[in-house]
């Protein structure tokens, strides 16, 4: 993985900035992280909401993780690039996590 991460990394920085909308869907609290890749620089931020809600990030590559703060409901996520679907998760499990990222 170490040797993974930077080779994203720079082949991200070298693609063009693209619009993502993050949509938390569901219902209940939940907290997690954003980060995102834009102009070849990382930029990551931790979030806290109750779902449903959503994001709009713009830049090369996004990658999303958030945790149920319950152990009923679900959580899920999906991730859209310039208005087309490209990435979805979604969890019924006790303070379950949600993965997703694109590019």
């Amino acid at each position: 993985m170490r040797k993974i991460l930077p080779i994203l990394l720079l082949l991200a920085g070298c693609a063009s900035n693209s619009s993502f909308t993050i949509s938390v869907t569901g219902s209940g609290p939940f907290s997690g992280s954003i980060m995102v890749i834009r102009d070849g620089k990382s930029e990551q931020r931790s979030v806290e909401g109750t779902a449903p809600t959503s994001y709009s990030e713009t830049g090369s590559l996004v990658s999303v993780s958030f945790q149920k703060k319950g152990t009923t409901g679900t959580l899920g996520v999906d991730i859209t690039k310039d208005g087309k679907p490209a990435a979805s998760q979604s969890t019924t499990a006790e303070y379950g996590v949600v993965t997703a990222a694109t590019q």
